[in-house]
């Protein structure tokens, strides 16, 4: 074999194990997504089941548009709740500086964050649980409101379906509330 084929090949293995044998780092998972899924995208997805008119339709889209604009800033919050800003990474749309060496075709060199996330405190967890309540009482107020473009089979259905919805949400809820388990003994 030439040393030409063979060094990839190498090289191959080389990551294969730095990978493998590498620990885990523990790492921020971010909410479940069903906390951010709304209950009127919700009915505009089961449209067909609920048998809603073209009218329902549209006047749910327009409030569904209406809760994502009142939600929007809960969810940035969220967002920066669950991921701060790097250390040395500039902000999203500024145009990076150069200032160590650089990689390859020109491209800054990687800089591994300079150690993992800590997990939320407190202070943090407390935050994250009014802010998902605010998004839920929010779409809640939305609900009642679309429930009353409703006719009485559409409303029990949608009830249904929005029930089912805040079930999985609640362990949802309750899985981010644990404490991340701790590695077995060895």
């Amino acid at each position: 074999m030439s040393p030409r084929h063979f060094m990839p090949g190498l090289l191959l293995v080389a990551l294969v194990t730095a990978c493998a044998s590498s620990p885990p780092v523990e790492q921020r998972r971010p909410p479940p997504r069903i906390l951010f899924e709304s209950p009127l995208a919700l009915l505009l997805e089961h449209h067909q089941e609920l048998g809603l008119s073209t009218d329902q339709l549209i006047q749910i889209g327009q409030r569904d548009e209406a809760l994502a604009v009142a939600n929007r800033p809960l969810r940035e919050e969220l967002r920066a709740i669950w991921s701060p800003p790097m250390g040395g990474n500039p902000p999203p749309g500024t145009m990076p500086v150069r200032t160590g060496p650089a990689g390859p075709r020109g491209r800054p060199a990687y800089r591994p964050p300079a150690q993992p996330p800590e997990p939320l405190n407190d202070e943090a967890l407390k935050r994250q649980q009014l802010l998902l309540q605010a998004m839920e009482d929010n779409e809640t107020a939305a609900f009642r409101e679309v429930e009353a473009l409703l006719e009485e089979p559409q409303k029990v259905k949608a009830r249904e379906l929005v029930e089912k919805q805040r079930e999985e949400r609640a362990r949802a809820h309750e899985s981010m509330r644990k404490a991340p388990e701790a590695p077995p003994a060895q």
